[in-house]
């Protein structure tokens, strides 16, 4: 059993002892005991499923946020993650996503930067929560953020409202600016290389997209973008999608641009997930599947499986 499938076991220990432990430990040092080492085993094994999932043996992402603006609130909004090399690199901070992040044991002491889809509130709304949660465990005082031409003064606005300068505290704003066509690598070191690009409909609407290539496995996301069948799309392992512009076309620029599994963000329920997949598969869209939240893709370097489950 890998370690991600252990912790469940050890929650469901845990959770036996718990109430066990609570009724004979209001008697006996014995139980109380048994529920202090009950807890060690699980802080153990959630430490140990952290780290495997910086191992650098696999390119993998991790949907933290899901939805769009009409979820219910308690919902975090768009949200995904990506580990690779072992950096976290964060693609839109929705509301909520830096405690979606938390409650899944991921370490924010690891975040590299975020990547910003577009410079729109639902995708932005918790850069100053990612930064604080990032800041406590390392450092660096500095979150880069990349995203379109309007993120920067977007973040002006945030550094403002905070008290940092954006030079020395604070976010960073990178504008890559790709032009239709043509990616703009924002990140490149230990065989990871993450690249923006936009469609000539997403230049106008002011999105970009992101790829990341890891040596020789690739995903690429693009937030509510139409990055299907954009040239950056073309042979990648994984394309996350949203689910918005048809099924039928979305078929038919998958198959066109040679792209592998097909994972549908943003679906605001179970019932609509099912559904969005269904109207995939019923156009001609075979591999694709529903993003939910905690959803683990797995993309390990030593084959060429891709291996889904959830975290």
């Amino acid at each position: 059993m890998n370690a991600i499938g252990k912790s469940s076991v050890v929650f469901v220990t845990l959770s036996g002892l718990f109430w066990g432990g609570w009724v004979v430990g209001s008697q006996t040092p014995e139980g109380q005991e048994a529920l202090a080492k009950a807890y060690e085993a699980y802080s153990q094994q959630r430490a140990t499923q952290s780290e495997d999932l910086f191992a650098p043996t696999a390119l993998r992402a991790i949907v933290c946020g899901a939805g769009g603006e009409g979820m219910e609130r308690s919902e975090p909004k768009p949200c995904l993650a990506v580990v690779a090399a072992g950096r976290l690199f964060i693609v839109d901070a929705g509301s909520g996503a830096a405690s979606a992040l938390a409650d899944r044991n991921i370490p924010m002491a690891r975040l590299e930067a975020v990547l910003l889809t577009s410079a729109s509130l639902p995708q932005a709304a918790d850069l100053d929560e990612m930064f604080v949660e990032s800041s406590r465990g390392r450092g660096d005082t500095l979150l880069p953020v990349y995203g379109p031409a309007e993120t920067q003064r977007m973040v002006d606005g945030l550094n403002q409202a905070a008290g940092f300068d954006g030079a020395a505290r604070g976010l960073q704003a990178w504008g890559p600016a790709p032009e239709p066509g043509r990616s703009v690598i924002v990140f490149e070191g230990d065989g990871l290389v993450v690249s923006a690009f936009t469609t000539p409909e997403d230049a106008f609407q002011g999105r970009v997209g992101y790829r990341f290539d890891y040596r020789g496995r690739s995903i690429v996301v693009g937030g509510d973008g139409r990055v299907v069948g954009a040239q950056a799309s073309v042979d990648a392992d994984v394309v996350l999608q949203s689910a918005q512009y048809g099924a039928s076309l979305m078929a038919a620029q998958a198959e066109s641009s040679n792209a592998g599994l097909v994972v549908l963000t943003g679906a605001e329920s179970q019932v609509e997930a099912q559904q969005q997949v269904a109207q995939a598969r019923a156009a001609g869209m075979d591999d694709v599947i529903a993003g939910r939240m905690g959803t683990l893709i797995e993309l390990p370097l030593e084959n060429s499986q891709i291996n889904v489950r959830p975290l």
